[in-house]
């Protein structure tokens, strides 16, 4: 299934949508619904929704601003703006976001089902892979697992705020994650913090300096990253980068 969250201060546009979403017969799920762009923010870390639609003028965090969020949270979201503003400054802003499509109200039903149309054909291959992820992890283990690729880099991400974060106890979170995963929370978190270390050498081994290195995967310190590299790969970033030019 798709997932949806509709963000929109009208609760007639918003029940409108629903509708004609359920009547489509596409495999969408509504996660959510709502009023403005500050209540949408606790649906994208919970729900993780892979299809956003968005009023851009709501109260208290406008639809642009909360599109940045998504994209910064995960940027192959679809994100549709649904909005009665033509307004030349909102469309541009909307194309620098990288907004999928643009609608103005009032929406025809018309015009609606062809964007879902799209947006199916643009998930499906995506959502057949969740799916599959989801019969082999836990939904919740796939959500915390998508939330530490997404925030590996931030050095203050730990178990705790995770936990807090999705609403679960920590020590029942790091049971289920090594029950399931093999892999207890900081193993994994380190594990994708050095593969992705690994990826930039790989790329970019003529440019990086190895403190700017530690601290683009989410450590404060460079010879802690550096000793925990060496036990994990037989060897410490400098002699990696080493080789790889050889």
């Amino acid at each position: 299934m798709i997932k949806v969250l509709i963000v929109d201060d009208e609760p007639k546009i918003r029940n409108g949508l629903k509708q004609w979403i359920k009547q489509s017969g596409y495999p969408f799920q509504i996660v959510g619904q709502a009023k403005n762009g500050k209540e949408a923010l606790d649906y994208i870390v919970k729900a993780q929704p892979d299809f956003f639609l968005v009023d851009i003028n709501m109260p208290m965090l406008n639809g642009l601003d909360l599109i940045k969020e998504i994209k910064q949270n995960n940027e192959k979201a679809i994100v549709v703006i649904v909005t009665g503003y033509d307004n030349f400054k909102y469309a541009h802003t909307a194309i620098k976001l990288k907004v999928d499509d643009y609608l103005l109200k009032p929406v025809s039903k018309s015009e609606f089902d062809t964007v879902l149309k799209s947006v199916v054909d643009q998930l499906g291959k995506d959502t057949e892979k969740k799916v599959l992820e989801c019969k082999q992890y836990s939904c919740l283990i796939r959500n915390v697992k998508n939330y530490i690729e997404n925030h590996y880099d931030n050095s203050q991400l730990n178990l705790s705020g995770v936990a807090e974060l999705f609403e679960v106890n920590k020590v029942y979170l790091s049971k289920l994650m090594k029950q399931e995963m093999g892999k207890s929370f900081i193993e994994y978190l380190t594990d994708v913090r050095l593969h992705k270390a690994k990826g930039i050498l790989e790329s970019e081994f003529q440019r990086i300096t190895m403190y700017n290195l530690a601290t683009k995967v989410g450590y404060t310190s460079q010879h802690y990253f550096s000793r925990v590299f060496k036990k994990t790969f037989g060897m410490s970033p400098t002699e990696y980068r080493d080789k790889i030019k050889m």
